[in-house]
């Protein structure tokens, strides 16, 4: 799997109602996120990652770029695919969605996942099939999600 979770093409199956522009601007413009959203007149970014644990591995101009995006009323957010099949010292198999807000971008960097819990959008849990879909559209585009419907988030 990419180092994204595959999740670039899984958010275009399941979020058609939105128009997806994919980026990639190699050595022109080093940390642009990869994938810009519009949607009822909302536009934003989304970076994807993919990670077997906790951490979160943004490059240095990454975080760069969200944080200048998000200093200047950019919508930009981190979709992150925890994803892995268990085993001894990892557990049971998971395949969850967390989805930041850009501002925690260094700090995701620096805590992991868990050091930034009570700022997630939302975790959903058991894989794309399952991802409450709906939920994740409404936080792409600002509209607040109860937090207590969400899987592994405190109310």
């Amino acid at each position: 799997m990419a180092n994204d979770g595959g999740l670039r093409p899984i958010f275009r199956e399941h979020l058609r109602h939105m128009d997806w522009t994919s980026i990639e601007t190699g050595g022109t413009g080093r940390g642009v996120a990869d994938s810009n959203f519009c949607s009822n007149g909302t536009e934003g970014w989304v970076e994807f990652k993919q990670t077997e644990g906790y951490a979160v591995t943004l490059r240095p101009e990454q975080i760069a770029w969200i944080s200048r995006r998000v200093r200047h009323g950019g919508r930009v957010l981190i979709a992150v695919r925890r994803w892995h099949d268990g085993g001894p010292r990892r557990g049971s198999p998971c395949d969850e969605l967390w989805l930041l807000p850009g501002s925690v971008a260094a700090l995701a960097r620096a805590a992991g996942l868990r050091g930034v819990a009570s700022s997630a959008l939302g975790v959903w849990e058991g894989g794309p099939s399952r991802w409450d879909w709906g939920q994740i559209g409404q936080a792409l585009l600002g509209s607040s999600v109860a937090r207590s419907s969400v899987p592994g988030l405190p109310a």
